[in-house]
């Protein structure tokens, strides 16, 4: 689940990254449910796994990926929803 999670992580973030650019930005939709999932899956790798092991690496960037693009994809949307009333 840390492998899972760290590319959920990384496809997240591009996607979210892309989805700045100004006529693309409804891929936010679904990068956003992505960076979750990324977020959940690192979460309970981390805590299924002993401490030292080598997959505990990868669920700690997992989730540090994730949490990065929710928290820049969640103020993108909310300066769309705020500025134009709707998500284009």
């Amino acid at each position: 689940m840390a492998v899972l999670s760290f590319l959920l992580g990384v496809l997240a973030l591009v996607g979210t990254c892309v989805a700045l650019i100004p006529l693309v930005n409804l891929l936010n939709c679904v990068a956003l449910p992505t960076a979750l999932f990324g977020l959940l899956f690192g979460v309970a790798s981390l805590m299924r796994t002993p401490e030292g092991e080598s997959h505990n690496k990868l669920a700690v960037a997992g989730v540090v990926l994730s949490s990065l693009a929710l928290l820049v994809g969640g103020v993108r949307m909310l300066i769309s929803l705020l500025s134009t009333g709707g998500l284009v």
